[in-house]
């Protein structure tokens, strides 16, 4: 069996599914039987959500919010004064101790009410200070992140910087003074939620080391230290009232020890390990839990208007596509529930799977599921999805906020790394790891393979989703092969990582491999409970899933320069060379505009 030691996120002592579908073994036995929340966590968490959801409905009007692009004052206050800025950590710093599941159903309850609410809740429980708590070794940082968490003060991620987000580097400086005492951060970061309010923020700089190398730390830094500008606000498309803006750095002055200790220097380029586990569960918070109940709200809104109106007497319900398009709805919220729900849960039951992969993949899955039920809700309303709900309350309509939903869902996508960026990153950095060197199971993947004794005998599934469980495990040990032949084909691991149009294509296959087996899982587990429907779920997801698998296949093959049609990237080329260097009708170039 190959190695499990091939990048930053594999476990020698616990295997991951998506690890595994990475090289082209399709383990069933990892997610079977699929996980679900013990009794009593469920219990506390029951509590928590119906607290916050009183609170939101009593204090915020939704509607008002996105129209004044602001939260009413004191209400953030308000927050951290009831331990909702801090609900994993515990009672002795105010917090309320809840399981990573449970944080991620308060947050969902939140977006179904507020959204701009819910990505604050899910900025400052992912990667707020209070978030550092339990990662935190005893000494100056703990003390400082303390005292703040105890007084209740907000604060933020200040990562972004003018230049782009996708730099591995930091263009903000931190320059070793007083002998290694402190350091002096100079630079400019935008985007920083809580920016206007916030009292400590963690924030990102390049240090450059005694050899010449430089490497990212994290520095926490007081609002209110000499040299530190809040700057903004910044005003977005959507999540409107969200506090957001930006921190100028001018000569601030950060003692050595507000600086995360880094226990793996070799990875210069990188954050703590501690760090980057939770900026990939805290994706569940800020992406996929709104994700999750706006898409719930589509559901809702779409079944609702479907009942009420008609076309020329006949119900719209009645038609045919209509029918196929809140099937295809009831089946990505199914789809995306489950991976959320497998990303999490066992964490908090103690799994002896590794669930990093998929929790770095779940950005993606529940972001682009969770806008595709958007925009189909949206073409379904037409008119009325279009017009806000301002407008719908004064005449007296539902006044269901599909086009807020869209502005709001449409940012997830870029949130936290821009999709396709993060399908380049995944193919290029992990999926690769396994096939340079080749794997030790080559031969297998070359070879065909026969089901496992037992596999298909899984009687909790249809008919017709035991088709697709047969089709996926084919499908895992095929992209395994094709990946094998693919790289046999670019001996040169970096030559083959360009390439990011196939790199994008690569992840987006394993990813729909991996939310079909998901769902599967979850169908044939709560079937055996008696939720039948979960069957039919399964199947309109898995039917949609296939097709796209076979077109994304087709693309490759394409990319590949197979089939006769390898002329299109250098048409692409052709014509994106063109777009910058050619001067536009005002005299300018393509670039700068």
């Amino acid at each position: 069996m190959a190695p499990r030691t091939r990048n930053l996120a594999s476990d020698p002592d616990r295997p991951s599914f998506l690890e595994e579908l990475y090289q082209g073994r399709f383990r069933w036995d990892l997610i079977h039987p699929f996980p679900e929340q013990r009794p009593e966590d469920r219990e506390r968490g029951d509590a928590a959500v119906a607290s916050v959801g009183a609170l939101l409905r009593e204090r915020i009007d939704p509607v008002e919010v996105d129209a004044d692009g602001a939260l009413p004052d004191g209400f953030l206050a308000e927050l951290a004064e009831r331990g909702y800025l801090r609900m994993q950590a515990g009672p002795d710093v105010g917090g309320h101790g809840l399981s990573s599941y449970n944080t991620f159903r308060v947050i969902e309850e939140a977006a179904s009410w507020c959204f701009p609410v819910a990505v604050l809740l899910g900025i400052e429980n992912a990667l707020g200070a209070g978030a550092f708590l339990p990662v935190l070794p005893p000494g100056p940082l703990a003390d400082r992140v303390r005292a703040h968490v105890l007084a209740g003060g907000l604060s933020g991620s200040a990562d972004t910087e003018p230049e782009g987000a996708a730099n591995q580097g930091r263009s903000t400086t931190a320059t070793v003074v007083e002998d290694g005492a402190a350091y002096l951060l100079n630079g400019r970061k935008i985007q920083v939620v809580n920016a206007p309010a916030g009292g400590l923020f963690s924030v990102t700089a390049s240090v450059q080391g005694p050899d010449g190398t430089e490497r990212n730390r994290l520095f926490f830094v007081d609002a209110d230290t000499p040299g530190v500008r809040r700057t903004g606000p910044q005003e977005l498309m959507g999540m409107r009232g969200l506090p957001f803006g930006g921190l100028d750095l001018d000569d601030v002055r950060v003692p050595a020890g507000l600086a995360l200790a880094e226990p793996d220097p070799e990875h210069s380029s990188r954050l703590t390990p501690a760090v980057s586990l939770l900026v990939v569960r805290g994706r569940l918070y800020i992406i996929a839990a709104p994700s999750l109940a706006t898409a719930k709200l589509c559901l809702s809104w779409a079944r609702d208007f479907a009942a009420r109106r008609s076309v020329d007497g006949r119900g719209l319900g009645e038609y045919e596509e209509i029918r196929r398009r809140l099937a295809e709805n009831r089946a990505e919220v199914f789809a995306l529930e489950s991976t959320a729900r497998w990303s999490l849960l066992g964490e908090d039951n103690g799994t002896d799977v590794n669930l990093k992969f998929e929790q770095n993949a779940s950005k993606n899955i529940c972001s682009v599921l969770g806008w595709r039920v958007v925009e189909r809700t949206l073409s379904m309303l037409g008119g009325e999805g279009y017009e806000n709900a301002r407008s719908k309350r004064d005449r007296q309509a539902p006044p269901h906020a599909v086009e807020r939903a869209f502005r709001d869902v449409r940012g997830l996508r870029i949130t936290g790394g821009v999709d396709f960026l993060l399908d380049h990153w995944s193919a290029s950095r992990t999926l690769l790891s396994y096939y340079y060197p080749e794997p030790d199971h080559a031969a297998d993947l070359t070879a065909e393979q026969a089901p496992p004794a037992g596999f298909g005998d899984d009687h909790a599934l249809s008919a017709r989703n035991l088709e697709h469980l047969a089709f996926v495990r084919e499908q895992v040990h095929r992209f395994g092969r094709d990946c094998l032949e693919l790289t046999r084909r670019h001996p040169d691991r970096a030559e083959l990582a360009v390439k990011q149009r196939l790199m994008i294509l690569l992840n987006r296959t394993a990813t729909e491999l991996l939310t079909m087996s998901l769902t599967l899982a979850r169908a044939a587990s709560t079937s055996t409970s008696g939720d039948q429907e979960a069957q039919d779920l399964a199947d309109v997801y898995c039917t949609a899933a296939r097709a796209r698998l076979v077109a994304l296949r087709h693309r490759r093959a394409q990319e590949e320069g197979e089939e006769g049609a390898g002329n299109a990237a250098a048409a692409a080329d052709r014509l994106a060379a063109a777009f910058t260097h050619h001067p536009t009708t005002d005299g300018t170039t393509g670039a700068g505009r």
